[in-house]
């Protein structure tokens, strides 16, 4: 629920949003802040079909009425100098482990504690009267996008904490992971099985004798599956392949164990896990019913997807990949998905962006379905579907996640029959 600036009741609220604008290439989030949130409201206000962005905190209030996400940049920040200075933990390709260890160890501290206050009380300034949200660390339990040991549950908890101290009635969105399948912190969660604490070094031994340590990332190992499987093959940056029952299975274990270990960091929940959810679709279904899982049913969940082909193989079509994640997304909405967010390469042209626009404006166009009550949902294999009614007036949502295989739809009153590989359907019946 969503009560508008000036406005005094809530309205339903599906979050429809962005992390960089395609098109916009001057300057980097990180790198000019200020000049970025300057020169990007042109391409923002081109896109009035999205009604919440990240951006760089400013007071200058968007036109269109987005809510902005106060991200992560600013956080990174703080926590980079206070890393920095913590005694006595060598700079070398290991400094991850020990930093997030100490970090864990002393979130309670006057010192950790101030310097939270001041960075968000900083980014409260900034803001003003601009309509916001928070996502303070992205990817916490994967470690961010560097993957080099994740952010304890305590760290997410604590900055919540000191956020909602400021202000009493903001939302934090927590993005749990990139890659769901495996992390550090599972690692340390079967490691405490077996040993009273961590030790002040990673344990490499654990990874077995014939380990392969890689100089430049030598924790990647680490980065393991609630059974133990690793992510990458060993002493490589390359994935292991897993067929896709087994990939339900890692996504929907690891992401429930996650998200129930780290339901105090946030408000909102999601994942980013293009490649995987590209390659299977359905895996967009398994993860909102993981976090759930974890957390809550009621647990509102806003998936990310690939917005502008970051994981679009090169033989695919524009047309295809379009097709793919509109079925990811409704497969994500049936499940009970309440937001969808684009992270977008701003490296590669805006055209993919483009065409995904006409799909945009298609689901914006159905909201008032998606916000009806939920009669019904049934997952069968690739079929997913839910059925709508409002006051007697019924509706059906539909998604077929196979990309080779048409299948049934055998629905009383329904006059659809069978639905082709990646369609989604959705009608009043």
């Amino acid at each position: 629920m969503r009560k508008t600036p000036g406005s005094a009741t809530y309205e339903k609220f599906f979050a429809i949003g962005l992390w960089n604008m395609p098109g916009y290439t001057i300057n980097a989030m990180e790198e000019d802040p200020v000049a970025y949130r300057k020169s990007s409201k042109q391409y923002l206000d081109n896109t009035p079909l999205y009604n919440m962005a990240y951006m760089m905190p400013g007071k200058d209030k968007d036109a269109q009425g987005r809510v902005e996400i106060t991200g992560s940049i600013g956080f990174y920040d703080m926590l980079n100098a206070y890393q920095a200075a913590i005694p006595g933990i060598p700079n070398d390709a290991n400094k991850d482990y020990a930093r997030r260890q100490y970090i864990k160890n002393h979130v309670n501290d006057k010192s950790f504690v101030n310097a939270l206050d001041s960075a968000i009380s900083s980014l409260i300034e900034l803001n003003g009267p601009v309509d916001h949200i928070w996502a303070p660390i992205d990817e916490i339990v994967g470690g961010g996008a560097g993957n080099g040991w994740c952010w304890h549950p305590e760290v997410g908890q604590k900055m919540k904490e000191r956020i909602n101290k400021q202000e009493k009635n903001t939302l934090v969105y927590t993005d749990l992971v990139g890659i769901a399948t495996g992390n550090s912190f599972l690692f340390e969660r079967n490691y405490l099985r077996n040993h009273d604490a961590m030790p002040a070094t990673p344990p490499f031994e654990e990874l077995g004798k014939d380990a392969k340590i890689m100089k430049d990332r030598p924790l990647l190992g680490f980065i393991q599956s609630y059974d133990g499987r690793p992510t990458y093959q060993n002493g490589t940056l390359n994935y292991t392949e897993y067929d896709l029952e087994t990939l339900k299975t890692l996504f929907f274990e690891n992401i429930k164990i996650s998200a129930r270990e780290y339901k105090g960091c946030g408000d909102v929940f999601g994942i980013n896990a293009f490649i995987d959810c590209n390659t299977y679709p359905t895996l967009s279904g398994v993860t909102v019913d993981a976090i759930k899982a974890g957390i809550g049913p009621d647990t509102p969940v806003w998936m990310f997807f690939d917005g502008n082909g970051y994981a679009k193989p090169n033989d695919e079509s524009v047309d295809r990949f379009v097709q793919n994640l509109k079925c990811q997304i409704y497969t994500s909405i049936i499940h009970g998905a309440t937001g969808i967010l684009f992270w977008n390469d701003r490296s590669n042209t805006p055209e993919i962006f483009k065409a995904l626009e006409p799909m945009v404006k298609e689901l914006t166009d159905n909201l008032p379905i998606v916000y009806m009550n939920t009669a019904e949902s049934k997952f069968v294999n690739d079929l997913h579907y839910m059925i709508k009614d409002d006051k007697g007036s019924k509706f059906i949502i539909a998604a077929n996640t196979s990309k080779t295989e048409t299948i049934e739809l055998n629905i009383p009153n329904v006059s659809k029959k069978s639905l082709m590989p990646l369609e989604v359907f959705v009608s009043k019946f």
